[in-house]
């Protein structure tokens, strides 16, 4: 189902006697990575919580991402079996903290739906989280896991070799 942030808090009480997992990513040109990250994700608990970055997110890839729009890689990503609960991450709220300049994306776009879902698990992005994360994620007492990705499968692979590259 895909959802809105209204509906964050509901779903927080509704399963609140079950294991919330919560995976973010970009799922342009959707592969069996993608696949396999989902289905590790599903297994690590009850109810499937997956973030899909906005169009102006990916934007900073390069200038011809992302190469679906938020739509349809939501709708794509939410006709999983696996997933319970889909939503695109495109608000920029600003709850007032005082966050580096560095760490003002990820807050203004993350903080405040953690805040909200308050996930027992993360699936853990490919880079460090941000230290305003960070500290929300322990506050909540979120599990914060990594799960391995299929190797040789990424969409900058399938990019390159559409490309002959």
């Amino acid at each position: 189902m895909i959802i809105t942030y209204e509906d964050l808090a509901s779903i927080r009480e509704k399963h609140r006697n079950q294991r919330i997992v919560m995976l973010k990513g970009t799922f342009d040109l959707f592969h069996v990575g993608h696949v396999n990250m989902v289905r590790r994700a599903k297994a690590l608990g009850d109810i499937l919580v997956v973030l899909v970055k906005c169009d102006d997110a990916i934007k900073l890839k390069g200038p011809d991402r992302p190469f679906e729009c938020q739509q349809d890689r939501a709708e794509i990503i939410d006709s999983l079996r696996y997933v319970d609960y889909t939503l695109i991450a495109d608000r920029l709220i600003d709850t007032g903290l005082d966050v580096p300049e560095a760490d003002r994306n990820q807050y203004l776009r993350y903080y405040h739906l953690i805040s909200e879902l308050r996930p027992d698990v993360l699936i853990k992005p490919d880079k460090k989280l941000p230290d305003i994360l960070l500290s929300l994620y322990n506050e909540i007492g979120t599990e914060i896991c990594e799960v391995e990705e299929t190797p040789g499968i990424s969409t900058t692979f399938l990019v390159n070799k559409i490309r002959g590259k």
